[in-house]
């Protein structure tokens, strides 16, 4: 991007599309937090977040066609695809620290705690040689974690992981072609 006026279009239409993803992943969480309830809703939230992934390609596959007339550069698709995930993960981030501040009462957590003292789940500890007492220091360690510092952890796993499936994606997506009409 050579100019501040490519940034600056580049910026805005990201905004869009990653205030989308972003409430993308706020259904995906809230049907990880229906997974406790109904396994079936972890499952639809596992698709909704790779489905987030698919669309954000399609997203600036659409900006590459319509906006830029189908050509577009590695570092510009980049770009707009870290954007993507930037704005995502902002709205994803506000997301959590609502819900687990106002929201959540030790919900989450009661349901960890219940999870790992079922028998399955005692079986699988032994199996990997974990500890009971190892366990209750992670379990006591997660519980310390205030609402911010959880939303902070997500919200840096998510840029971190934005970035990473930002430079596939550039790459499939960049072309030095005009799209014919």
């Amino acid at each position: 991007m050579a100019t501040r006026a490519e940034f600056e279009q580049v910026k805005a239409f990201a905004q869009i599309d990653g205030a989308l993803v972003g409430c993308m992943w706020i259904v995906s969480f809230a049907c990880f937090l229906g997974n406790f309830i109904n396994p079936l809703w972890g499952l639809v939230g596992l698709l909704i977040g790779a489905a987030s992934i698919v669309w954000a390609a399609m997203r600036l596959r659409r900006f590459r066609d319509n906006i830029l007339d189908g050509v577009i550069s590695f570092r510009r698709a980049f770009c707009y695809s870290i954007l993507i995930y930037l704005y995502a993960s902002l709205i994803m981030a506000v997301g959590q620290y609502v819900y687990l501040q106002f929201i959540d009462n030790g919900y989450l957590m009661t349901q960890y705690t219940e999870t790992i003292s079922l028998p399955e789940f005692k079986n699988v500890m032994d199996l990997y040689g974990i500890k009971k007492s190892d366990m209750n220091l992670a379990m006591d360690s997660l519980n310390a974690l205030k609402p911010i510092d959880f939303a902070l952890q997500f919200f840096t796993m998510n840029i971190i992981l934005g970035v990473v499936i930002s430079l596939p994606m550039a790459s499939m997506i960049m072309s030095r072609r005009k799209r014919k009409f």
